[in-house]
C-alpha cells in the first residue's frame, strides 16, 4: 500500500505501513469538520425558517447533509485537485467531514434548538386568562427553566421593532441550564451507541442502509480522476434525471399553476361498515432505494404491519372493544400505541441482552479490570463510552429532579425515552427507516404509570418542558451517532478520535444554531418564520400539561394490558423468526410499523442487482427530486 505523506499509519515488523492499522485524524480534517458544523448551524435554521423549502434536517439521513457533502465531493474537492493535487481531501478525510456534518444536523433545527427555544418562552407569550397557563405553570416552574421576561418573549415571537437586536440577559440563565441538560443527553446517547456499535456492526452485521450512499460517493476519490467513479457513471446521472424531471414540474407548478403537477401521493379510503380506513400510498424514491438494501422479509413486514395497524383500531371498535382516545403525538389509538411501546421494550431488552458481553466488557475495562473481553485493544474507547453513558444518565436525573419531577417519575421518564430512542435507532440502522416517530411519548408513559397526582404540578410542568427533546422526535442524536460511528469505521480513522471531534462539532453547531435562530426570530418575528415551531409546538406542550393538571390521569389496567399484549406478540414473532427458516414476518416490522413512518414502499425489493448500482441511483434520484423541489419552492418564498 503506498503511504500517503499526509496520513501517518502504524507499521508492521517489516517497516511497511499496515493495511489494518487505523489512520490518524489529520488537522485539516478537524478544521474542515468544525467549519462545516458552523455552516450547518447557520444554513439549516435559515433554510428551515426563512427559505422554507424542503426541510434540510428532518430525517435520519438529512437531505441538507447529503447536499453539503455532494458539493464538497463533486465541486470543492475536484477544484482543489486542479489547483494542487495534495490539497484535496482523501477518502478518509471526506468521511470524517461527512460524519461531522451528520452529527451537526441532528441538533440545529428539529432535533433540539428549533423546538427548545419556542418551548422555553411559550408559557410567557401564550398565557391568557382563558387558558390559565399563568396560574398553572408559573408557580410550579423552576425560575431557570423558562424565559420569564414578557417583553423578551413578545419580541421573540413578534419581532423587535428597532434593529432586531437580541436581548440576551433574559435568555442566559435558562439557556445555560438547558445546555447542561443537552450535554448530559448527548453524552448518554453517544455512550450507549459506542457500547452497542461492536454488537451491531461486527456481531450482528446490520446493514446500515442509509450509510451506503455517502460511502459510495467517496469510493475511488484517491484515484487519478477528478471525480469519484459514482459521479462519472452515466447510469447515475440517468437515474438522477428521471427524478429531476417530475421534480421540475412540481416546482414550476408553484410559479405557474397551468403547468401540470405530478401527483405522487394518493390516499385510498377503505369503508368498513361505519368505519373508514385511510391508506396513504405515497411514492418516495428514497424509501424505494432503501428497500434494495434490506432483507426481503423485513421490507415485507414493514408494509404488512403498517396496513395491519391501520386496520386494527376500526376493527376493534366494530367488535365493541374499547381502544381509548388518541393521545398527542401517539401512533393512533392507545391500543395500537401501547402495543408498539410494549414491542419496543422487548426489542430494546433483547438487544441489550444480546450485547451483554460487549457491554460487560466495556464496564470491566472502565473499572480497570484485567478481563475486558472484546474491548481488550480499545480500553480507552470502552471507558469513554461507559463514562458518557453513566455520567449522562446521572446528569439528566439530577437536572430533571431539580426541575420539579419526582425521582421515581424521572427514572420512568428516562426509561421510556431511551427505549424509544434505541428502538427507533435500531429501525434506522437495520431497516433503513428514514423517518419515524415515537409510538407513545414518554410523558404519557409516566402519567399513565404513576397518575397525575403522584407526579405533581411541578413534575407535570417539567414534563411539558420536556417536549423540547422527547415528544415530537423525528430527529434526535442517537441514530446520527450510530450512523456516524459506522461511517467512521469505514473511514479507518482511529476510533479514539471520534468522541473528541463529536464534542467539538456538537458544541459549535449548537452554539451557532442558537444565535442564528434567536437573531432570525427577533429580526423577523418567530410566528412569521414557522407556524408549527413557534405556534403549534409550544402550545401542544403546554396544552398537554394543563390538561394533565386540570383533569388528572389515573393508572389503568387496560392500558397496561395492551402494552403486555405487544410485548408477548413481539416475543412470539422473534421466536418464530429465529427458529423457522423462511418465516415471512420480521419482528422489527411489528415494533416499528405500528406508528407513522415513511415505509409504505419498503416491501418492494429488487432482486437482480447484485452490483449495488440500483440503490445508489434510486437514492440519488430521490435526493435530486428533493433538491430541485427545495430550490424552486425556496425561491418562491424569497
Amino acid at each position: 500500500m503506498p503511504e500517503d505523506a499526509r496520513v501517518r499509519t502504524q507499521r508492521d515488523s517489516s517497516g511497511q505501513p499496515s493495511a489494518d492499522a487505523p489512520l490518524r485524524l489529520t488537522g485539516r480534517a478537524v478544521l474542515v469538520s468544525l467549519l462545516t458544523a458552523a455552516l450547518v448551524g447557520f444554513v439549516f435554521p435559515y433554510a428551515n425558517l426563512v427559505i422554507r423549502g424542503t426541510r434540510p434536517a428532518n430525517t435520519s439521513l438529512p437531505f441538507g447533509t447529503i447536499a453539503v457533502f455532494f458539493v464538497l465531493v463533486a465541486l470543492v474537492n475536484p477544484a482543489l485537485k486542479l489547483v494542487r493535487r495534495h490539497l484535496a481531501l482523501t477518502r478518509s478525510e471526506l468521511l470524517v467531514v461527512f460524519v461531522s456534518a451528520l452529527l451537526a444536523s441532528s441538533v440545529v433545527t428539529w432535533g433540539l434548538i428549533g423546538q427548545l427555544l419556542p418551548i422555553m418562552s411559550g408559557v410567557t407569550y401564550y398565557s391568557q386568562p382563558e387558558n390559565h397557563w399563568k396560574e398553572l405553570f408559573e408557580p410550579n416552574t423552576a425560575s431557570w427553566l423558562a424565559v420569564q421576561d414578557e417583553e423578551a418573549a413578545r419580541q421573540f415571537y413578534e419581532g423587535a421593532r428597532v434593529g432586531g437586536h437580541v436581548p440576551w440577559r433574559p435568555w442566559l440563565l435558562p439557556l445555560g441550564m438547558w445546555m447542561l441538560f443537552a450535554v448530559a443527553l448527548f453524552a448518554a446517547s453517544m455512550g450507549l451507541m459506542i457500547l452497542l456499535r461492536r454488537q451491531w456492526v461486527e456481531r450482528e452485521r446490520l446493514v446500515y442502509p442509509l450509510m451506503r450512499l455517502p460511502v459510495e460517493m467517496v469510493e475511488g476519490t484517491d484515484g487519478p480522476g477528478l471525480l469519484p467513479p459514482l459521479l462519472r457513471s452515466r447510469l447515475f446521472w440517468i437515474g438522477a434525471l428521471i427524478a429531476i424531471i417530475p421534480a421540475v414540474f412540481i416546482g414550476l407548478h408553484y410559479y405557474y399553476p397551468v403547468v401540470p403537477r405530478p401527483n405522487l401521493r394518493q390516499t385510498v379510503v377503505i369503508p368498513l361498515q361505519r368505519e373508514r380506513v385511510p391508506l396513504r400510498l405515497w411514492m418516495n424514491f428514497s424509501v424505494v432505494a432503501f428497500a434494495y438494501l434490506i432483507n426481503a422479509d423485513l421490507g415485507f413486514s414493514l408494509s404488512f404491519f403498517a396496513v395491519f395497524s391501520a386496520l386494527q383500531t376500526p376493527l376493534l371498535r366494530l367488535m365493541g372493544i374499547g381502544v381509548g382516545a388518541k393521545e398527542i403525538y401517539c401512533a393512533g389509538s392507545p391500543a395500537v400505541s401501547n402495543q408498539a411501546m410494549g414491542a419496543m421494550i422487548f426489542l430494546v431488552g433483547a438487544s441489550l441482552h444480546t450485547a451483554r458481553r460487549e457491554i460487560g466488557g466495556a464496564f470491566r475495562a472502565a473499572l480497570g479490570m484485567s478481563q475486558a473481553g472484546p474491548w481488550e485493544g480499545e480500553r480507552a474507547l470502552a471507558s469513554a463510552g461507559v463514562l458518557c453513558l453513566v455520567g449522562g444518565l446521572v446528569g439528566m436525573t439530577w437536572w430533571l429532579v431539580a426541575s420539579g419531577l419526582p425521582l421515581l417519575a424521572t427514572l420512568i421518564f428516562l426509561f421510556a425515552a431511551f427505549v424509544t430512542f434505541t428502538a427507533l435507532t435500531r429501525a434506522a440502522v437495520q431497516g433503513g427507516v428514514p423517518v419515524s416517530r415515537a409510538a407513545l411519548i414518554p410523558q404519557s408513559f409516566v402519567l399513565h404509570a404513576l397518575g397525575s397526582r403522584a407526579v405533581g404540578p411541578a413534575g407535570i410542568a417539567s414534563l411539558a418542558y420536556g417536549f423540547a427533546w422527547s415528544a415530537d422526535i423525528r430527529v434526535f442524536l442517537m441514530p446520527f451517532a450510530a450512523h456516524g460511528l459506522k461511517a467512521w469505521s469505514d473511514s479507518r480513522v482511529s476510533r479514539r478520535s471520534f468522541l473528541p471531534l463529536a464534542v467539538g462539532v456538537l458544541g459549535v453547531s449548537t452554539a451557532v444554531a442558537i444565535v442564528t435562530t434567536l437573531m432570525l426570530a427577533y429580526s423577523r418575528g418567530g410566528v412569521s418564520l414557522s407556524g408549527w415551531l413557534f405556534r403549534g409546538c409550544p402550545q401542544a406542550a403546554f396544552r398537554f400539561g394543563a390538561a394533565a393538571m386540570e383533569n388528572p390521569m389515573t393508572p389503568s389496567l387496560s392500558w397496561w394490558l395492551w402494552m403486555a399484549a405487544g410485548t408477548i406478540v413481539m416475543w412470539a414473532l422473534t421466536t418464530l423468526h429465529l427458529r423457522f427458516i423462511g418465516w415471512p414476518l420480521h419482528p422489527l416490522g411489528f415494533a416499528i410499523a405500528l406508528h407513522r413512518l415513511a415505509a409504505a414502499s419498503a416491501g418492494l425489493r429488487h432482486r437482480s442487482d447484485p452490483a449495488g448500482a440500483g440503490p445508489v441511483v434510486l437514492h440519488l434520484r430521490g435526493l435530486a427530486a428533493q433538491g430541485v423541489d427545495t430550490a424552486l419552492r425556496g425561491l418562491s418564498h424569497v
